[in-house]
């Protein structure tokens, strides 16, 4: 079987990386990543692929400024909701 692989999950991760080590966030543990990860990649939309073309081709099209900005606001908004309200006790 093949596998499916949801390229947005990865810049999501990506890009949450980078916002931390440059911004910080009140907490970066592993489930306030996780929250964060959820609300923005709920909001959105799935980019599947399955063969190495599909690849290639999602991750091309990932590079652009306007989907990076995209990805970016959801993550500063959803930083912003689990800071609010975090999972866990501090």
């Amino acid at each position: 079987m093949y596998e499916l692989k949801n390229h947005t999950r990865t810049v999501v991760r990506e890009i949450l990386q980078e916002y931390i080590s440059t911004t910080g966030i009140p907490c970066s543990c592993e489930l306030c990543q996780a929250d964060i990860m959820a609300f923005a990649l709920n909001r959105l939309p799935a980019k599947y692929a399955v063969s190495l073309r599909g690849h290639i081709m999602t991750h091309w099209q990932s590079q652009a400024v306007q989907d990076r900005t995209r990805i970016l606001s959801e993550i500063i908004r959803a930083a912003q909701k689990v800071a609010s309200s975090p999972s866990h006790t501090i």
